[in-house]
């Protein structure tokens, strides 16, 4: 065993603090635009962030802890996606006026985007991030993930003025599997599962 100097170490229950449930103005810290390669696979956006504010007070602590943790940790920074078939386009229009709204004094103006997606990188926007059950297969037990969804985005003063609401915890809804065996479904960590998209 290599030698550890224990007196200099912290003793820790394995567990940390991050953020919950609620209210949050968000950072659009990159984009990728994603064109799949499959048949039927539809173009959409993937738009990561980080938190730049939060309406419950307790939740400010958590600004920039996505970055942080990107720092720290090397992980990536989470995302939701924004489609672009013909059926997502009013919601992806719904997207660029809360851009608009969240971000008046940049000039932004949803009529008169130019499709060029990297112009919205450092634009803010309010969003309602919620709670969702999945399988860890390295733990194999229950755990929580904090998902946002392009479809509960709202204007930044929406948000800060507490005009919303927190939807319960979406449960796992695959087989619990026994002897540590792989589920027969379960729901990938992802902003948004794509099987649940109607377009």
């Amino acid at each position: 065993m290599r030698n550890v100097n224990w007196n200099q170490v912290q003793e820790s229950n394995g567990s940390f603090e991050a953020p919950p449930a609620g209210g949050y103005v968000l950072a659009i810290c990159g984009i990728k635009d994603v064109v799949p390669k499959e048949a039927g696979k539809t173009e959409y956006l993937q738009c990561f962030y980080d938190i730049a504010d939060a309406y419950e007070p307790e939740n400010k602590k958590f600004v920039g802890f996505f970055g942080r943790r990107k720092e720290e940790k090397g992980w990536e920074l989470p995302s939701f996606k924004c489609y672009l078939s013909d059926a997502a386009l009013g919601l992806f229009k719904r997207f660029l006026i809360v851009i608009e709204k969240s971000n008046q004094r940049s000039g932004f103006i949803a009529d008169k985007f130019d499709n060029q997606e990297q112009k919205l990188v450092g634009f803010v926007l309010g969003a309602v991030l919620t709670n969702r059950e999945y399988w860890n297969r390295n733990t194999n037990r229950l755990a929580v993930a904090l998902d946002a969804d392009w479809k509960n985005i709202y204007p930044v003063s929406q948000i800060m003025e507490g005009d919303f609401k927190v939807p319960p915890i979406k449960k796992y809804e695959g087989e619990i599997p026994t002897n540590n065996a792989a589920p027969t479904s379960y729901t990938p960590f992802s902003s948004v599962n794509d099987a649940e998209i109607p377009f």
